[in-house]
């Protein structure tokens, strides 16, 4: 393995009893690089996490921390810090001493070059607020302050953990975990507690911060809108396997799958037989003829993934390669955006998104209207 990559997953397995956690997954992470495990409950991903961070041991394959293979080493040895979907903060401790933890775990020096028994004369807790407050431990103290500047907290050393909101208590936790200038960051969910204006806003700030630090993001959600907001690449998990690995842009706009087609986002999967004629390729089924791409290994029954954005109402829609006549089903309105369900005379239903433009372009259940789309736009699927 090489340094290149700060993480390499080498084909691993992890498995409880007889039940299979993660299914032979690999994948490699260049340095610098945001990272998201996405994926639906139970599909492996935090797993995953907990294998890079050595929470768990991979049954079988190898996972890599700048080309050194790493299963058997514990976590607090390996070049990685994490962030809980809970925090894990200690309420019994200030704001400053929560920071200055993992230093403390690391073997940050005093001043007489020394570290203290973590285990002697009260245990962890006594040991770190001796640490914390010895005088002239001036090191301890600037990474401190230089932490809640960080995270755009400054000043609060002192304050009382339980004073603090969620959204604060989310980014004490964060600097607590860079304070060590690990080599990975792994992230665990850790914005599932917030609400949902400030975890938009969390998203944006967790982005900035990772690029301005040049640290090796590994975040684990299942909010699609996290992983395109955030993510240079995202690695769609489901049952356990990798089924893609890919930009967001590459993810949203070229599922290789019909489960990432259908997990990333909202879409219309239509089934039917691969063809191709004198005009190029299309997908028959029910009575409906659906113009695609060509695809060299597209035989026999594909799906066809088709976005609701994708798809035009109306006049617009008359001239396009796929052009049916259906009636408006249901419609949910959303200000800038109707939201349309259409039902095609086969029978096929179809959810269609399109921008209201103007006033009275908006239309009703009932109305018959064109539905078209290029096929371009439509995504064969194999798997």
């Amino acid at each position: 393995m090489t340094d290149t990559y700060d993480v390499e997953i080498d084909h691993i397995t992890k498995q409880f009893g007889d039940v299979t956690a993660v299914d032979d997954v690999s994948f490699q992470i260049p340095k610098g690089e945001f990272l998201t495990m996405l994926g639906p409950s139970g599909c492996g991903k935090t797993t995953t996490l907990r294998c890079i961070a050595g929470f768990e041991t991979p049954t079988t394959g190898d996972v890599f921390i700048r080309g050194e293979r790493v299963n058997d080493i514990p976590p607090f040895e390996r070049d990685t810090s994490m962030v809980f979907q809970s925090y894990a903060l200690f309420p019994h401790m200030t704001v400053g001493e929560n920071i200055a933890f993992g230093l403390q775990m690391k073997g940050i020096p005093g001043e007489r070059g020394e570290t203290d028994d973590v285990e002697s004369d009260g245990g962890v807790v006594s040991s770190l607020k001796r640490l914390v407050r010895r005088e002239g431990n001036e090191e301890i103290e600037e990474r401190v302050a230089r932490m809640l500047e960080l995270v755009e907290l400054p000043g609060l050393q002192d304050r009382a953990i339980d004073e603090l909101s969620g959204g604060q208590q989310q980014r004490i936790a964060l600097a607590r975990a860079l304070i060590t200038e690990p080599t990975v960051l792994l992230l665990d969910e850790p914005l599932g507690a917030l609400d949902l204006k400030l975890r938009k806003n969390m998203q944006v700030e967790l982005k900035n911060l990772q690029e301005e630090l040049g640290i090796t993001f590994v975040y684990v959600t299942h909010d699609q809108e996290e992983a395109l907001t955030m993510s240079d690449e995202i690695a769609v998990m489901n049952d356990g396997r990798l089924e893609q690995l890919g930009t967001a842009t590459e993810i949203y706009e070229e599922p290789a799958t019909e489960f990432v087609a259908d997990f990333i986002g909202e879409t219309n999967i239509l089934y039917g037989d691969y063809a191709t004629d004198s005009e190029g390729a299309l997908v028959e089924s029910d009575d409906l003829k659906v113009r695609v791409p060509e695809m060299a290994d597209a035989d026999g029954e594909v799906a066809v993934a088709l976005r609701p954005e994708k798809i035009r109402l109306g006049d617009e829609a008359a001239a396009l390669d796929n052009s049916f006549e259906g009636e408006v089903l249901d419609e949910i309105y959303k200000g800038n955006l109707g939201k349309f369900v259409v039902r095609l005379e086969n029978g096929v239903e179809l959810t269609v998104e399109m921008q209201i433009k103007d006033q009275g372009q908006y239309l009703s259940t009932g109305r018959t209207v064109t539905v078209g789309w290029n096929a371009s736009n439509s995504v064969v699927l194999t798997e």
